[in-house]
């Protein structure tokens, strides 16, 4: 039984709290972590829910982390959680980290960076307690706002769709996949605020919410009131519009699900690396092809919270445009074309199969070069194959003694011209690249190789050796190229 002490208020807070948490099908035998700040919002959560706990509900474990963005205020935050959980023996969980340096060092924002560092720190706490999720205290304020960012982010209908009482977060997040419940959405700021008051409760204040250089502060401080006097209820009014959203997205989600089967090449959560099928992908309809995509930046950026309209309306060009295109995405992100795949990857990530740019260097033939970066060039004479067919981009079966005893092992230049295996007449290497759908990034990278005996290049890594240095019926020595990783890999 709720306390007869408690006011009417208090007891309709604590009596949503509870039926949201029966909604989420919150298991009262399990602990549950609630995720406090200090604020009047977390502290409502925190102290109903120890309501709830003490009249048969799940037993409940405070967790703080301290962002360690506002000095001595983000420490008394920490203090003041604690103090209250000791106070009214609650077992607590802290940590804290650099929030600042990890948005710098990911090129996240710090937000995003918040919100990574803090969900994983509740994922680990979690699996430690044996906890079966945790409670935060997202409100219907933070609802509506969080929905008007996405409307002007144009986020689409899963940025409309807000909060919902229960999701899941990433696994790369660092604590596997928590799930996370928001009893109080159906709750007002000015529900929490006055249930502190009535209870007792002086939350702590985060002065940065007051300044406008955060774009959801500038919502609720100037945009929510103009709307609010357009319609006093216009919170409730978005929050509906966020159900209806949710419910058309469930429904396209599993169109979506199937597609994704489909189109899904490889994703590495760790490398934070999502690849697809580009055929497959010019195969679906626009509007599902820019739902993939955007799963797919999901998937590998760990949120959509900064990707709008336009990011998404490009990446969706770029996907029929051709190969070796790319764009730089939020969260450090960059999608690129390739000939059969697009991927989505951290912008700057060296997944390069050539090595870094070299200075030109002469080399025997038969030779080898090994390069800094691990990688090594061999050109061996080997007995005549059955087949020319090395099954690999960066290997090639040559005329040895149509290249010479020498060659000189460079990278790319302006004009640079040859004549491909199979080609009537010379061509750019710049339009190979450009055809074979070679990204840009890589094309400064490929080594060329090219002959002392005149005749030109005589092999581009990654694309086909010259016309004239191939293996015919005549040819007496057979030189096997190959490019890849050191002797000892």
């Amino acid at each position: 039984m709720t306390p007869a002490a408690y006011s009417e208020h208090v007891i309709s807070v604590i009596d949503t709290i509870e039926a949201a948490l029966e909604e989420a099908e919150v298991d009262p035998g399990q602990p549950l972590l609630v995720a406090v700040s200090g604020g009047a919002d977390s502290m409502t959560a925190l102290d109903a829910l120890r309501a709830i706990g003490e009249r048969g509900g799940p037993r409940i474990i405070a967790c703080h982390f301290n962002h360690r963005l506002r000095g001595d205020d983000s420490d008394a935050d920490e203090g003041y959680v604690r103090a209250y959980a000791e106070t009214h023996g609650l077992a607590y969980v802290g940590e804290g980290a650099d929030v600042s340096g990890y948005a710098k060092e990911r090129h996240l924002s710090v937000e995003d960076a918040a919100r990574r560092l803090r969900y994983g720190f509740l994922g680990r706490a979690a699996r430690q307690e044996g906890a079966q999720g945790a409670a935060t205290g997202h409100t219907l304020d933070d609802q509506a706002e969080t929905v008007l960012l996405h409307i002007t982010r144009g986020s689409g209908l899963a940025g409309v769709r807000g909060m919902r009482l229960v999701s899941r977060t990433p696994q790369r997040w660092g604590g596997g996949s928590l799930k996370v419940i928001r009893p109080l959405l159906r709750l007002r700021r000015e529900d929490t605020e006055r249930y502190c008051r009535e209870r007792g409760i002086t939350p702590r204040t985060d002065v940065s919410n007051e300044s406008t250089t955060f774009a959801r502060n500038r919502l609720r401080l100037n945009v929510m009131p103009e709307l609010e006097a357009i319609n006093p209820r216009v919170a409730e009014s978005i929050a509906r519009l966020s159900d209806t959203a949710a419910e058309e997205l469930d429904a396209l989600q599993e169109v979506i699900d199937g597609l994704w089967v489909r189109v899904l090449d490889h994703a590495d959560p760790d490398e934070r690396t999502v690849t697809l099928h580009r055929r497959q992908l010019l195969a679906a309809p626009p509007a599902l092809r820019r739902s993939l995509l955007r799963r797919a930046f999901s998937e590998a950026a760990g949120s959509v919270t900064d990707l709008v309209r336009s990011h998404v309306t490009e990446m969706d060009r770029l996907v029929g445009a051709g190969a070796g295109r790319s764009i730089d995405l939020p969260n450090g992100m960059r999608f690129e074309t390739r000939t059969d795949t697009v991927v989505l990857a951290p912008a700057g990530k060296d997944d390069a199969p050539y090595p870094a740019p070299f200075d030109p260097v002469e080399l025997p033939v038969p030779g080898h070069m090994d390069f800094p970066g691990g990688e090594r060039l061999e050109m061996e004479l080997v007995s005549r194959p059955d087949s020319l067919d090395t099954g690999s981009d960066v290997s090639e079966y040559a005329d040895a003694d149509a290249i010479g005893n020498t060659v000189t092992l460079r990278n790319r230049r302006d004009g640079d011209r040859f004549q491909p295996l199979g080609m009537d007449e010379a061509t750019r290497v710049q339009d190979l690249f450009v055809n074979a759908g070679v990204p840009r990034a890589w094309r400064d990278r490929v080594p060329v190789m090219e002959s002392e005996s005149g005749r030109g290049i005589a092999w581009v890594a990654g694309l086909r050796i010259a016309d004239w240095a191939r293996v015919t019926p005549e040819t007496e020595r057979v030189l096997r190229i190959r490019l890849g990783g050191s002797p000892d890999k």
